[in-house]
């Protein structure tokens, strides 16, 4: 099994929290729905790591959720989650895509967010 972090003479990994915030901005049902999955992408263009299957991996104030709470479904509900990237610190999380159809994973067609 590999080390969660390493360390050599070429690069010392990082870890990025993404702290994700989704409004439900018109009140649809969407209580206990899966958590939509969003693509990150580095300063460089490339992916960082990701640890998946690893369990829970909450940060103070901000927990791991795979789904939306109960009350999920009442317009301006707010829903919370934060996941897990690693990489190294010169080349940062920059951008999250959800690339999930109809918005495939091409860059002209996927819906992102930047980091500014």
């Amino acid at each position: 099994m590999a080390p969660l972090c390493s360390v050599t003479p070429q690069a010392v990994k990082n870890f990025f929290f993404v702290h994700e915030k989704l409004t439900n901005v018109d009140g649809t049902n969407l209580a206990e729905v899966t958590a939509p999955i969003l693509t990150a992408k580095t300063k460089s263009g490339g992916w960082p790591g990701s640890l998946l299957g690893m369990g829970k991996t909450d940060v103070t104030g901000c927990e791991d959720q795979n789904f939306a709470p109960k009350d999920f479904s009442v317009k301006g509900a707010v829903f919370e989650s934060c996941r897990l990237h690693f990489g190294v610190a010169s080349d940062p999380i920059a951008s999250l895509a959800y690339t999930t159809q109809p918005y495939e994973s091409a860059d002209s067609r996927a819906v992102t967010w930047r980091n500014k």
